[in-house]
């Protein structure tokens, strides 16, 4: 997808994620708000924004720098890696068991993790110099997101079950 950002624009966000800020950012689906994975007061302010804690059954999803870095931070099931193949990068959330290798002191909360990478060319050009990000829709806790695009939210895809299961239907129909 091509973007609307200009260089200087993504510098600009590309600063403002190291400063700390978070930043809204363009997805193909719904606009998002960004802080980096590795900034944990940012963090703590993107779950006030969002009226989020730790136990308000909502976690806030992982961007890896590309799709290759999932293992990382998650166990990938056998029908979990032809569909990340194939929609990786795309408008497609992955709910995965969090690998027990992985500590962080905000996932660390949690036995499973949500991963997307929007195929978005911002963050393309973005998360090879800020790193993981976390991300989440930019809308109050309740509203509802704003399209980039017109399209739907990303679809969401639990892959903690056996058979997996659609959490919710975004644009990207998939027969599991």
């Amino acid at each position: 997808m091509n973007s609307q950002i200009t260089n200087v624009e993504a510098a600009e966000i590309i600063s403002n994620l190291k400063s700390g800020q978070i930043v809204t950012l363009p997805t193909e689906t719904v606009e998002g708000y960004a802080v980096r994975l590795s900034d944990m007061q940012a963090i703590k302010d993107l779950m006030r924004l969002k009226d989020r804690d730790y136990d308000s059954g909502k976690i806030f999803t992982l961007v890896p720098t590309s799709p290759q870095e999932i293992d990382r931070y998650a166990i990938i099931p056998p029908a979990a890696q032809s569909i990340i193949n194939q929609h990786i990068p795309g408008e497609l959330t992955i709910v995965l068991p969090k690998t027990l290798s992985f500590h962080h002191p905000y996932y660390d909360h949690y036995s499973t993790i949500g991963i997307r990478i929007p195929d978005h060319s911002l963050f393309a050009e973005i998360l090879p110099q800020v790193g993981p990000l976390i991300l989440t829709s930019a809308n109050p806790r309740g509203g509802t997101p704003k399209s980039t695009t017109g399209h739907p939210p990303s679809t969401i895809v639990d892959f903690t079950t056996d058979p997996p299961q659609i959490l919710r239907q975004g644009g990207l129909y998939l027969d599991l």
